[in-house]
């Protein structure tokens, strides 16, 4: 929480304490104490006041985005025109409650909360869509090669990969099917290997 009247802050806390929240909070009201905490915890939402007496709303929000901190952002303030809050908006602000309606502050936390899990959630899956449609064109090109002829070693029995890697052949079909590799021996093999059992 970036405030400097400690009145105000513990109000701010106290909103969110009547509403269920368990609510542990760093508040700073300067830059240097706010790199600080930013740098040595991992914070859920930054509750900000719009003007202090070294910087402004519009600074935090700046070195948020300067320190790549995608945090949810709630300005908390006594008065705020539309067009300033526009403004703030624009530059990454996610809501803002005045301090005459805390009754708001929890739904607002809730809501920015919401939607940035919502976020994170949507980049995960789209990182994990693209992986499985690299590791589907990877098999596909894969079965394409296999249809044609397959590299084997005439000696050691390893298998030349796409990428050209000799790799052994257990590894290969572990990689490139859904069956496992059980090691065993044939009979002609275990004669070989231990003809004293066959005499």
């Amino acid at each position: 929480m970036v405030e400097d009247i400690p009145a105000d802050a513990e109000m701010n806390l106290q909103a969110l304490r009547r509403h269920g929240y368990n609510v542990c909070a760093d508040i700073v009201a300067s830059r240097e104490g706010f790199s600080q905490c930013l740098a040595r915890a991992r914070y859920d939402v930054v509750l900000s006041e719009l003007s202090l007496p070294e910087w402004t709303a519009a600074d935090v929000l700046r070195h948020l985005e300067k320190l790549q901190q995608n945090l949810p952002f709630i300005l908390v303030t006594r008065g705020l025109d539309d067009e300033l809050a526009m403004r703030l908006i624009d530059q990454g602000a996610d809501d803002y409650v005045f301090k005459d309606r805390l009754s708001r502050l929890p739904l607002a936390v809730r809501r920015v909360m919401r939607e940035r899990r919502l976020l994170e959630e949507r980049r995960t899956a789209a990182a994990e869509r693209e992986r499985l449609i690299r590791k589907l064109e990877e098999t596909l090109a894969e079965v394409k090669r296999i249809n044609g002829l397959l590299p084997v070693c005439v000696t050691c029995k390893r298998i030349l990969s796409e990428k050209g890697y000799w790799s052994r052949m257990e590894a290969y079909i572990e990689r490139h099917s859904e069956a496992r590799v059980s090691p065993s021996l044939c009979p002609e093999c275990v004669s070989k290997l231990y003809p004293e059992t066959f005499n």
